[in-house]
């Protein structure tokens, strides 16, 4: 089963042009985790060490 047989979330990749676009935002939003991620390590380290 493919995300375009899927009822509830098929209708955002119907199309190769929709599929491309969340393709880009996924990627973005996984950029912008691994980024909040390592500012949240070093706010921590830096929390720690200078406590």
């Amino acid at each position: 089963m493919s995300l375009d047989d899927d009822p509830v979330i098929g209708r955002f990749f119907d199309t190769p042009e929709k599929k491309a676009k969340w393709i880009v935002r996924f990627k973005i939003a996984y950029i912008l985790w691994i980024v909040f991620v390592i500012i949240g390590i070093i706010s921590i380290a830096l929390w720690y060490f200078l406590k």
